[in-house]
């Protein structure tokens, strides 16, 4: 059998897996971005009424993105070059929010959410 901390301390597989855990933290980021609110329209309705919750929602969701940026810019920075350091990090910083920023989706007005052919 085999052992699951040799198996994660593989250069190879920690990059994957980072990688595989960013791009599925902006995948859902993004989603959450463009309708703050479709998730909860089936199981909650009585949220989606309130005013403040939408900006809310958007605001975690561009910092989730960010989070989603920076987590693959470390994996690559840290498990494949081997880099380290302060500087590192503000640049790292730095890049996830400027790919944070070109990954961000259009937002859907609320027109659009009520006659979604509307744009099709």
């Amino acid at each position: 059998m085999i052992d699951p901390a040799q198996l994660l301390s593989n250069p190879v597989a920690a990059v994957g897996l980072r990688a595989a855990l960013g791009a599925y933290v902006i995948y859902m980021a993004r989603k959450f971005y463009a309708d703050p609110t479709g998730y909860f329209r089936k199981s909650a309705r009585a949220l989606v009424d309130l005013p403040y919750l939408e900006p809310i929602i958007r605001a975690l969701a561009v910092f989730c993105l960010w989070g989603g940026c920076f987590i693959v810019a470390a994996a690559i920075a840290v498990q494949t070059l081997g880099l380290h350091g302060d500087v590192l990090a503000l640049v790292l910083i730095t890049l996830a929010a400027i790919a944070a920023w070109l990954l961000l989706p259009a937002a859907k007005s609320e027109a659009a959410q009520d006659n979604p052919s509307a744009h099709d």
